[in-house]
Formats: structure tokens, C-alpha cells, sequence
């Protein structure tokens, strides 16, 4: 039957419940500020209550387990949409480069040093005798080719960086997950006696947070504690496994793919996506654009130039080197690089000789600024406008991207805050609350102690 000692005993275990309850309080309030950190309450039940023939008497209360406050479908939410934007913001911040080499609009651009050589031209066919004009048009056609070399180098030296960038990414990867790993088979152990390891699960989020944002992924819960984390369907952890990762190269595609196996990771996303998206699609479609643009001007120049005959008595000679249709590669003429007078500025007599009024040739090719090249389906002028429009274009779409999604990361994570943060308020109120139940299981203590004492001195 219930005794002194029972009641004694129930209101000990309310002191020591109490107790618990204001040591997690007490957590909670000394990691309100640290990053990452769930909540924590402390989960009571009733004691196995006693079956006596007079009735059924309780036995107390006791301290269960210390869950976490955590809604794993916000942190699902949370994690795609920084997902999405960190592989836009990655995307913005390398095409910005890009579009920042262009240095469009202004004097010392392509678009600029192009109107110059073809004004350079027209001032040859007003004097086709002057050697001082064919010296001019020989600098901006100089400068024309410094500007593609020099493009090409940038775009190397952006996609040499990136390169960098992914393997640095891939290293940081493959370490998440292996924390991610040893994370779980700390927490399978500590749990599987029933209890939460509240800390150590608090540690895995912010590992698992800091991976969605190099790639995308899906954490699966486990029985045991433990959580399995896919990206593009395959596992890269996997309980107590890792799955290292590394960057591989096929068919000139750079990708993500699982070491010893074969294939690349499909659809990828984060910071590593967009670095991927640079180096597979945007860098080759600005190079070959800018291929297009040299091998136009290459040719057309010198199609109109070996028309002509120059003051040295040269017929046929290319403007350009022949040789050099691409960014990298195109350069002045042997002739027209040793000599300015190689220029021609009009077509020869009869005989084939030099006419020194002769300007036709420099006319045809001052009026290549306004024609529109077969090949390019618009002027040379205007093609090389429409990259820097589409750069920028695309600089604007990941800017606007970013924005966005950034934005819906931020209201997931404050609607997970909202249940897994810690609030002051809510905590002293908590606080108060078991002290005042400590207090009250105190005075039931003293209560019995005095019916002892009464009992004692009967």
C-alpha cells in the first residue's frame, strides 16, 4: 500500500525531473545564439502506476527522453532553395567576370577599336597615298588582335580559377560527407539505448546544410538515427559509409562523378552546378562566338584585300593571316606586320601595276562596318554586341535567380526557426515553471520529513 516512503519517493522524482528539465532549459538558453543549434525539451511521463485492490496510485514522474524541436520537411525546403541559389550566385559572380573583361561599353572596347579600323579605312580612301593612314589602319587592326588574344587569355585564366574553385568544392564535399558518416555512427551508438543525441544531430545539420549548397541533395531519415544523403539519386552517404566524389572529364564534358564507378552525376545543382554550367556550356559558347566574330573579319578583310595592290607593288596579299581564323589565333599578315606601305588602298591598272588615287579597295573595306556578314547573319559589329548583350543578359537572369530563391531560403528558414530556434522568452517562462514545480516538490519532501518526525516521537 502507498506509504510515506512512496510519496517520498514521487516527490523526489519530481525534484529530479524538475531538475533535468531546468538543465535543458538552461542548454537552450546558453546556445540561443550559437548557429545551428535545435532546441531542446525535455520529454516526461508518468511513472508505472501501482495496482492495489483499493484502487491505482501513481508513482511519480520521470525524464523519458530530450527530443529536439525539428520539422525535417522545412529543412528539405530550405536546402533545395539554397541549393538553387548558390548555383545561380556561383554562375553570376564568373559570367560577371566575364562580361567585366568585355569592358562594354566604353572607348577602349572591341566594339570601339572595330569602328576605329573601319574609320581608319575610309581616312586611307580619302588619301590613298598617305602613309601616315595605312601606318593608323595597321594599329587598329593591331589592337583588334591584341583584344581577341587577349580575350581568349582572360576567358583561360576565368576557367583555369573555376577549375580550382570545383576541385576545392569536391575536397569540401567529400569531407561533409565523410563528418557526415562518422556523425551518424556516433549517433547510432549513443541512441540505441532510446535516448536523442540532440548536440550531435545538431552537428549533422549544419554539415548537411553547408553540402546543399554545393550540391543539391536528399537526406532519408533512418531507424537507427543515422540519415542516408543521395544527390542525383546515388549515395554519397550512406549510414555510416561515405561515398567519395571526384571531377572527371568526358567527350570534353567536365562532371561529378562517384570514384570507381562509371558515369557522371546527372542534373546537378549548388555552387558546384553552376561552376559545371560555366565550364560546359557558358565559356565554349562565348569562345566560339568570338571564333565566329575573327573568322568573319579574317575573312571578309582579306577576300576584299587580295583585290588590291599596294604602293611596294604587291598583288594578293592577305590582310590577315590566312592561318589564324579563331580568337587565338588570328594575326596580322607577315607582309602587312613588317610593313605598313603592304596595305593596298585600291585595285591595280591593266597591267596589273599600281594605281597611287586608286581607294576602291579601302572603300569596300571601311563599308564592312554596315554590311551584314553571311556567316554571322549581321554586321561584324553587331555580333560582337549581341555576346556582350547575351553575357549580360545572363549575368542579370542568375542575379534575378538568385534573388528569388535566396528569398525562399530565407522564409524556410525563418518558418524552421520559428519551431527549432530558441526563443528568451519562451525558455524563462519554461525556466519558471520548473523552478516553481521544484519548489512545490520541495515542500512535499518537507511535509513528509515532518510526518516522520511526528510518527518518530509518537
Amino acid at each position: 500500500m502507498p506509504t510515506l516512503g512512496s510519496v517520498l519517493s514521487i516527490a523526489t522524482s519530481g525534484l529530479r525531473t524538475s531538475q533535468l528539465a531546468l538543465n535543458v532549459t538552461s542548454h537552450n538558453i546558453a546556445n540561443a545564439s550559437t548557429e545551428g543549434y535545435t532546441r531542446q525539451r525535455l520529454v516526461m511521463e508518468s511513472g508505472p502506476p501501482i495496482h492495489l485492490t483499493y484502487g491505482v496510485f501513481g508513482t511519480g514522474v520521470r525524464a523519458e527522453d530530450v527530443q529536439q524541436s525539428r520539422d525535417l520537411l522545412l529543412d528539405n525546403t530550405f536546402r533545395r532553395e539554397v541549393a538553387y541559389s548558390a548555383g545561380e550566385q556561383a554562375r553570376s559572380d564568373i559570367l560577371g567576370r566575364v562580361e567585366g573583361m568585355f569592358g562594354e561599353p566604353s572607348d577602349l572596347g572591341l566594339s570601339a577599336t572595330l569602328d576605329q579600323f573601319f574609320s581608319a579605312l575610309g581616312d586611307l580612301a580619302t588619301n590613298p597615298t598617305d602613309g601616315t593612314a595605312r601606318t593608323v589602319v595597321r594599329q587598329r587592326a593591331s589592337q583588334i588582335v591584341t583584344q581577341f588574344n587577349d580575350f581568349v587569355s582572360g576567358l583561360d585564366q576565368i576557367r583555369q580559377e573555376v577549375e580550382v574553385r570545383l576541385d576545392a568544392s569536391v575536397d569540401r564535399i567529400n569531407a561533409l560527407t565523410e563528418d557526415i558518416a562518422s556523425i551518424n555512427r556516433q549517433i547510432v551508438s549513443m541512441e540505441s539505448a532510446g535516448d536523442t543525441a540532440g548536440d550531435l544531430r545538431d552537428q549533422r545539420n549544419r554539415a548537411l546544410d553547408e553540402l546543399a549548397t554545393l550540391i543539391p541533395i536528399q537526406v532519408h531519415p533512418q531507424d537507427d538515427g543515422s540519415v542516408g544523403v543521395t544527390a542525383s539519386g546515388y549515395h554519397i552517404a550512406d549510414g555510416v559509409v561515405s561515398v567519395p566524389l571526384e571531377i572527371r572529364t568526358s567527350g570534353g564534358t567536365v562532371g561529378l562523378a562517384i570514384q570507381g564507378r562509371p558515369g557522371m552525376l546527372p542534373d546537378l545543382g549548388g555552387s558546384v552546378g553552376g561552376m559545371l554550367e560555366v565550364l560546359n556550356q557558358d565559356i565554349p559558347a562565348i569562345r566560339a562566338t568570338l571564333d565566329e566574330l575573327a573568322n568573319a573579319l579574317v575573312t571578309e578583310v582579306n577576300a576584299i584585300h587580295v583585290t588590291g595592290t599596294n604602293p611596294l607593288g604587291g598583288t594578293g596579299i592577305d590582310f590577315f593571316d590566312p592561318a589564324g581564323l579563331t580568337a587565338d589565333t588570328i594575326a596580322l599578315s607577315a607582309e602587312v606586320a613588317a610593313d605598313a606601305d603592304a596595305i593596298a588602298a585600291g585595285t591595280p591598272d591593266g597591267l596589273g601595276g599600281y594605281r597611287a588615287g586608286a581607294n576602291d579597295v579601302a572603300l569596300s573595306l571601311a563599308a564592312l562596318r554596315d554590311v551584314s556578314i553571311g556567316s554571322l547573319g549581321k554586321t561584324l559589329g553587331g555580333h560582337f554586341r549581341g555576346l556582350v548583350s547575351d553575357v549580360g543578359s545572363a549575368v542579370r537572369s542568375s542575379q534575378d535567380a538568385v534573388g528569388v530563391h535566396r528569398a525562399l531560403a530565407e522564409q524556410a528558414d525563418i518558418r524552421r526557426m520559428s519551431i527549432s530556434g530558441v526563443s528568451i522568452d519562451e525558455e524563462l517562462v519554461s525556466m519558471i515553471q520548473y523552478q516553481t514545480a521544484y519548489q512545490a516538490a520541495a515542500k512535499v519532501v518537507t511535509a513528509v520529513d515532518e510526518m516522520l518526525q511526528s510518527l518518530i516521537n509518537m
